[in-house]
């Protein structure tokens, strides 16, 4: 009985020694000038969240926010001794609105922020071919047939056949977006799978160029149709580069991901 009492008082003062340890480092810390400095600077580094907007049917995402963490990024500057954004700490903020609790709802355009669009193309293989070569971050819809895991482009599952036997592709590979392109009879399998459901914002097709192409803005999904020439495929990237917008996978385009600045 007196080993315990004796181990449980040995317990205790640890436990205090702790306590006032930790205390004791809280003070110094919060007392210490880059500390300070930090916490001052803080403001200016912190990015607000963007809540996704939902009109009807339709949500356009929303953006994550970053709040600078003062006691990591006092950690990464501390042996330094003096401030440095580069090695500033952050926490993440979801939207108080996020695309990620609205996955029922329809992804119609990007967030235009972004400054970009996304191309998607189906079966158009001379388009498909021309990108890959020029480096184009197209996103191609696939079937059990085309899908490709070598290919350097972005690829969705549009298989509403053989959905699950795509998916098992994708996962495979590790190249599944859990992004569904709504058409033909897909759309139903997957809201069942909780899948990101988008739809275009424009159609390029065999005949409508001149009405569209001055349509194009940020956020925009492009979708190519199979019988689009070359010429006119050329012909919208020149008017995509005129309005000085990258082109990025749609993936990039629907995620609310937000890029820090200072990194």
């Amino acid at each position: 009985m007196k080993n315990l009492f004796k181990y449980m008082g040995i317990a205790a003062i640890l436990l205090v020694g702790f306590y006032y340890t930790e205390k004791m480092s809280n003070i110094v810390i919060n007392n210490s000038s880059l500390v300070n400095e930090i916490n001052k600077s803080s403001s200016d580094y912190n990015v607000e969240a963007v809540s996704a907007i939902i009109t009807k049917d339709y949500i356009i995402p929303g953006l994550n926010g970053y709040a600078v963490n003062v006691l990591k990024s006092y950690n990464n500057m501390r042996y330094l001794d003096t401030f440095n954004s580069y090695y500033l700490e952050y926490d993440k903020i979801v939207p108080e609105v996020s695309l990620e609790n609205n996955k029922d709802k329809i992804i119609k355009y990007g967030n235009e922020s972004k400054k970009s669009v996304s191309l998607i193309v189906k079966d158009n293989i001379e388009i498909l071919n021309f990108s890959t070569k020029q480096n184009i971050n197209i996103t191609r819809l696939v079937d059990s047939n085309t899908f490709d895991k070598n290919s350097k482009y972005e690829q969705i599952n549009n298989d509403y056949l053989e959905y699950n036997k795509v998916e098992t592709m994708l996962n495979n590979n590790n190249v599944n977006k859990n992004i569904c392109y709504i058409d033909n009879n897909i759309k139903d399998i997957c809201l069942k799978n909780k899948k990101y459901l988008v739809e275009a914002s424009l159609t390029l097709n065999s005949y409508n160029l001149a009405s569209i192409k001055d349509k194009v803005r940020s956020g925009y999904i492009i979708y190519i149709n199979d019988s689009v020439n070359l010429t006119d495929y050329k012909l919208l990237l020149n008017e995509i580069n005129y309005h000085d917008l990258k082109i990025i996978n749609l993936s990039e385009l629907i995620s609310e991901e937000n890029k820090i600045t200072n990194k």
